[in-house]
């Protein structure tokens, strides 16, 4: 195979580009020999573009050595002073929160922290089927009947000029605590602690809102201790709620570096302890029998989760993580594993029938799909699945007879969350915003053609090379390589995820012994190899594919394996194993 400027030549079995990172050889010899480290893992933190000075403190986090400052953001300082006010004053407070899993767990330790004080809390949240994301009149309307008068909202309202703008509401103090992007004007609230504001400056834009409320818990403690509130009253543990903050962390898929990467850190050894019983539940319930990792958050215990909004109720994820009541736990914990079943076959029914549309798309730089009646809870899925498949911004539509509302996705270098929002701004969409990867909207059916001719104009600049997806790997090594030695250096740069991606190796001497079918959709692989490790590999879900196909028939050909490298943990063997992901034939 031909490399060029560390590229690879020719398409994968799965048709990606191949990338081999590039590194400086006297560099690595310095951060090894300094730091007493392995030069495996030298090139593996060199890669990460990690300093020597900074070694020690990106292998060994220490959340006590680099407290982020809440006060550095705006609004910071004014919210504690009003909800010091209604802490004194006995108020009650009314909470709106995000129905995914970022919003379940910034209400979660909002209200475990306000429970201390035994202050009488109203938690809403909006329906995802029938309301949509956001504040909505059902809710304020219940606030402003109760005579709520201090309500926030977590994980959304930055862009709900609407709503919050009503001149009814006017007497309801609103704190907006999100990270979504916002426009070039805020909506006319008491505060808005937003590290995504445009008018904000801090270093904390790529913290997930459950990140950012918990920032706010930590500058209104602070406050709370200078004016000897815990004098006669037990004095909240924020670091007891770093589980939660790790959840909703890696579940909204934000950048794992810096602080968020030591709250995930911090809260997955909590989560290891099982300090929080929902948490422990779900793990029971998914049959996790091994230290939970940021893939288990991401692909097992957030999943269900979010399911109870996807296809019923809402606010069951938020009742279930804020619960210390264990039968209610596992009521609870029980209907979110039907739900995400029920998620499943309504996803893959919806996700064949944009497939049909997708092939006659395959000259664009944009996938648009849509659907009369589509589940509106799957959408962002199937954007998702879309672009693992086709490598394009996705945006999936579910119309009724006059309207839609839709879940984008995006692909690195293209920041569809503001292409979205100038939309809106044009009058293409009714309603728009989020991420520069993820963005939702709403759109009448008559503008559907205009907004389609919108982003071609807005595809049109980017070249094509954009649109091939490139699969970035850290090292070439070869079989006798891998070792627990090697595992061990690759497990001290976890946690993994969004802006701490794990290792991906090329594996160069595959020496296949043979393969076996697992579940008639996995296969099993075992290796001939020269130390005495009983190497083997997984590769999911490749049955019917060209990747499985190729590996089943691994006589006939000569492969190199691009793969991860973990702990096996099938039967407690705790040995290395590795993930196969692709593959490339050799000439």
């Amino acid at each position: 195979i031909k490399i060029i400027n560390n590229l690879f030549k020719e398409l994968s079995l799965l048709n990606n580009k191949w990338s081999l990172k590039d590194y400086n050889e006297r560099q690595v010899l310095t951060l090894s020999q300094r730091n007493k480290i392995s030069p495996i893992l030298a090139k593996l933190l060199t890669l990460r573009n990690v300093q020597s000075e900074d070694v020690e403190n990106y292998l060994n986090l220490n959340l006590y050595n680099n407290l982020p400052n809440p006060f550095l953001l705006k609004d910071m300082k004014i919210t504690i002073d009003r909800v010091i006010q209604a802490i004194e004053r006995n108020q009650n407070i009314g909470i709106i929160a995000d129905y995914d899993v970022d919003g379940s767990t910034s209400a979660a330790i909002l209200i475990k922290f306000f429970e201390f004080y035994q202050k009488k809390l109203y938690l809403k949240i909006p329906d995802r089927l029938n309301e949509g994301y956001g504040p909505n009149t059902r809710i304020m309307n219940y606030f402003l009947k109760e005579k709520i008068n201090l309500v926030f909202t977590l994980d959304c309202g930055t862009s709900s000029f609407g709503i919050l703008d009503d001149e009814k509401y006017k007497n309801i103090d609103v704190i907006v605590v999100d990270h979504h992007l916002s426009e070039q004007k805020l909506p006319n609230v008491f505060s808005i602690i937003n590290p995504n504001r445009f008018d904000e400056k801090s270093e904390y834009n790529e913290m997930a809102a459950v990140g950012v409320t918990f920032l706010f818990l930590m500058a209104l403690r602070k406050r709370l201790r200078q004016k000897n509130f815990f004098s006669k009253i037990k004095e909240p543990n924020l670091l007891s709620f770093l589980d939660l903050v790790a959840l909703g962390t890696v579940c909204d898929v934000v950048k794992l570096d810096n602080y968020n990467r030591m709250f995930v850190k911090t809260g997955l050894d909590l989560i290891k302890r099982r300090k929080n019983k929902s948490i422990a539940q779900i793990i029971d319930n998914s049959n996790l029998y091994h230290t939970p990792t940021t893939s288990d958050l991401g692909f097992v215990i957030g999943p269900q989760l979010n399911a109870a909004s996807r296809v019923d109720d809402s606010s069951l994820p938020s009742k279930l993580l804020i619960s210390d009541d264990i039968s209610e736990i596992e009521k609870i914990s029980r209907k979110l594993i039907l739900f995400n079943e029920k998620r499943k076959l309504i996803e893959n029914n919806i996700f064949d029938e944009a497939l049909i549309q997708v092939k006659k798309q395959a000259t664009n730089k944009f996938i648009i799909v849509h659907g009369f009646g589509w589940h509106k809870g799957v959408l962002g899925i199937i954007a998702s699945r879309l672009i693992n498949q086709f490598y394009k911004p996705t945006i999936v539509i579910s119309f009724d007879q006059t309207e839609g509302v839709g879940s984008a996705r995006s692909i690195n270098m293209i920041d569809l969350g503001s292409i979205i929002l100038t939309a809106k701004k044009k009058g293409l969409l009714i309603n728009g915003g989020g991420h520069k990867m993820a963005a939702g909207l709403k759109i009448k059916k008559n503008l559907l053609d205009d907004f389609h001719t919108y982003l071609t104009q807005c595809f049109y600049k980017y070249d094509k090379s954009i649109f091939q997806k490139i699969e970035e790997f850290d090292l070439k090594i070869t079989l006798n390589t891998i070792n627990e030695n090697l595992l061990e250096d690759i497990e001290k740069l976890e946690p993994f995820g969004n802006g701490n991606e794990e290792p991906k190796f090329i594996i160069s001497d595959v020496k296949i012994d043979y393969v076996k079918i697992l579940k008639e959709k996995h296969l099993l692989i075992f290796f001939q190899t020269d130390n005495s490790i009983n190497l083997r590999a997984i590769c999911f879900n490749c049955i019917g594919t060209k990747l499985g196909e190729y590996l089943l028939n691994y006589k006939n050909y000569n492969l190199e394996l691009g793969c991860a490298i973990r702990r096996d943990n099938y039967n407690k063997s705790l040995l290395p194993q590795m993930v196969i992901m692709d593959a490339m034939l050799l000439n």
